[in-house]
């Protein structure tokens, strides 16, 4: 779901099917699960809530905070990007934000919240003919270039902040091939945006250099390496389901 967007079930109909698919229960490993339907399983599920996050109110089994997790998880992973659509209505960009501050990692000089971008590829008319209204809304048949993806904070320790820009509480829903793109970068140990300037640097300039730093460094997190057309260009998106 998302604040802007239309009314549709499709994309409810067309996860089910995918959901249902044999390939795909194997490579979740339940192609063995007593249940076969999706959503409406026939066994039901149990949820056992144990950490503090969303529901302050609800009973739990351990009196502790997710940010008390991350606490300990962070500094034996080589990376962790916690990620947030900025316009989800249930989980706001801006709670997540500040529970990431509360972790209390340091944030890095010149990793503080600025856009990262992604090369915005074309989609077939049949993509756009198949797919439903809530999956890709941004897809368009034309090849659109380097485009906004989010907004993203870099912390010491590989932790990292990133927002997806339109994005409701479904991001590889809302937006696929800015999620793809995350995801290679994530995987490739690589970055989504370069670093600012040092903040001392920064707070010396005048109004001129400070214009002038800000288009060079646009420049710079809109090209190559941080956005590659060739890399993200080679699907082409030519089948909304698969």
């Amino acid at each position: 779901y998302s604040l802007f967007a239309p009314v549709s079930s499709l994309e409810d109909e067309q996860l089910a099917a995918w959901m249902r698919r044999k390939d795909v229960r194997q490579a979740l490993h339940v192609d063995h699960a007593p249940t076969t339907t999706w959503p409406d399983a026939s066994v039901g599920f149990d949820y056992l809530k144990e950490y503090h996050a969303c529901n302050w109110n609800d009973s739990i089994s351990l009196n502790i905070s997710m940010i008390d997790v991350y606490k300990t998880v962070i500094p034996k992973l080589d990376r962790t990007w916690i990620y947030n659509g900025d316009t989800d209505p249930c989980v706001s960009y801006e709670g997540t934000r500040l529970a990431v501050k509360q972790i209390q990692i340091d944030e890095l000089d010149g990793g503080s919240y600025r856009p990262w971008f992604y090369y915005h590829s074309a989609a077939s008319i049949e993509v756009l003919a198949e797919k439903s209204a809530l999956f890709g809304p941004n897809l368009v048949a034309q090849d659109m270039g380097a485009q906004m993806g989010g907004e993203v904070t870099d912390y010491e320790l590989g932790l990292s902040f990133v927002t997806f820009h339109g994005s409701g509480h479904m991001v590889p829903q809302f937006r696929p091939q800015a999620t793809l793109h995350f995801l290679e970068k994530f995987l490739k140990r690589e970055k989504l945006a370069p670093l600012m300037p040092l903040n001392a640097t920064l707070a010396d300039m005048n109004i001129k250099d400070f214009h002038a730093a800000m288009n060079a460094w646009r420049d710079e997190a809109s090209s190559a390496p941080y956005v590659n057309k060739e890399n993200e260009e080679r699907g082409k998106w030519t089948s909304a389901i698969n």
